[in-house]
Parts: structure tokens; C-alpha cells; sequence
């Protein structure tokens, strides 16, 4: 007589949960690396799209005799076009595409943040530090430009553009957070780190007490809140 066939068994219970528990162990241990690398990725954005808006702002003073545009957040840039992007007291009314550099960037989705949910609807992410044009002109002045390069030394270490908000709310923003930048508003968006742009045209992430630290220690980054009468 033939033998009849031996019919494999099904997975047992405890079969079935030891391979749920590998599943789920080897999630636990992906997901933090598959997040980490997405984040790195938007990170690598935000790094261009503040290489982008450097060059714009260098491409600026190269046509406007070495000068700044303005930075006042009194001066909208539909009355004065200097203004480095409209601002009317309130990010609901921001409008990058009105400001002075946008003709050299010439994509108002440069100037949001991949991480930041509230700049996607704010459309901007990005403060340019105050210190770029100190006591800039009110709305009824006709000056067009800020200070000129020259005044800055040490332009590896002058910040010029940043990713501004809550220190403690990645997604958190003030009424002139896009305009005016000192070391206390700077958001933590990238691993626990903040990506700047510097006025030699250099874009680099820091972590926040490295931005925080003094302006004359070795590697300091000068803000508005540590410039220490460098832009009175």
C-alpha cells in the first residue's frame, strides 16, 4: 500500500506570536532610522532652500552697489521695494513674492521650511537678522536699501537668514517671527538642531547652545541678541 502524503502543520499559536514579536522588534528599530533619514532629507531642503535665498540676497547687493536690502518690519514692500519681503505686522500677510530678493529666487515655496506645517500655510518659514539694517527707515521713508557689506566684518560668522520660532514648538511662530531673529527665537525643526545662512553665502546646522554662544568665542555666530553693539 502507497503511504499516504504527511500533511504539513499550520503555524502553532505560539508560532504565530514569536513572529509578530520579531515583526515587531525590528519595527521598533527601523522606524526611529527610516524617521532620522526623512528628516535628514528635509533637512537637506531647508539647507537649500537657504543656499537659494543667500544667493538671491548676494545677487541683490550685487546690483544695489554692495547694500542690504531693508529689513524693517515697518516698511511693506508694496509701499518700498527694498523691503527683503512684504510683512504687514502679522504672517497671515505675508507675501514673499512682493519682497526685494524674490525676483532673484523666483519660487515663493523657497521660502518654507519642509518641517515647518505652520510656514506651509504662513508661506514662509525664515527671519533675516535684525542687525542686517538697525534703525531701518519707517514706511514713509523712500530709502530702498539697507547697510552696505562692508560694514560687516567677519562675514563667516554674521548670520543672515535663519528658521525662526518657539524654542520649544517647532511649529510655533510670533507676529514678526520672520522678520526679526535673535538667539532666543531660533526653532529646533532638524534633530534637535536649527539650519543657518551666513552672510559669506555659507549654510550650516547648528544645535542651539552653539547659536546661543558668545559672539567672540571661538566659532561665534553673531545674531541680534549677541552682537554686542556691533549693530547699534
Amino acid at each position: 500500500m502507497r503511504t499516504p502524503p504527511v500533511r504539513k502543520s499550520a503555524f502553532t499559536l505560539i508560532e504565530l506570536l514569536v513572529v509578530i514579536a520579531i515583526i515587531a522588534i525590528l519595527a521598533a528599530i527601523l522606524f526611529p532610522v527610516f524617521a532620522r533619514a526623512r528628516e535628514n532629507a528635509r533637512r537637506a531642503s531647508c539647507q537649500s532652500n537657504l543656499k537659494q535665498m543667500m544667493l538671491g540676497l548676494i545677487q541683490y547687493t550685487q546690483d544695489y552697489d554692495e547694500r542690504l536690502p531693508n529689513v524693517s518690519d515697518n516698511v511693506q514692500a508694496t509701499a518700498v521695494p527694498g523691503n527683503w519681503t512684504s510683512y504687514a505686522g502679522t504672517p497671515v500677510v505675508f507675501n514673499p513674492t512682493l519682497g526685494s530678493i524674490y525676483p532673484y529666487i523666483k519660487s515663493a515655496q523657497i521660502y518654507v521650511c519642509p518641517s515647518d506645517s505652520v510656514g506651509q500655510n504662513q508661506r514662509q518659514s525664515y527671519a533675516i537678522n535684525s542687525c542686517l539694517a538697525p534703525g531701518a527707515p519707517d514706511a514713509t521713508s523712500k530709502l530702498r536699501v539697507g547697510m552696505s557689506t562692508a560694514a560687516f566684518d567677519e562675514t563667516t560668522k554674521w548670520m543672515a537668514f535663519g528658521e525662526e520660532g518657539s524654542p520649544t514648538n517647532t511649529n510655533s511662530t510670533t507676529d514678526d517671527a520672520f522678520l526679526y531673529v535673535n538667539s532666543n527665537d531660533f526653532t529646533a525643526r532638524h534633530l534637535d538642531g536649527s539650519v543657518l545662512a551666513f552672510l559669506d553665502g555659507h549654510v550650516k546646522w547648528y544645535r542651539p547652545e552653539r547659536i546661543k554662544a558668545d559672539r567672540y568665542q571661538t566659532g561665534g555666530i553673531v545674531t541680534a541678541s549677541n552682537a554686542a553693539g556691533a549693530c547699534s
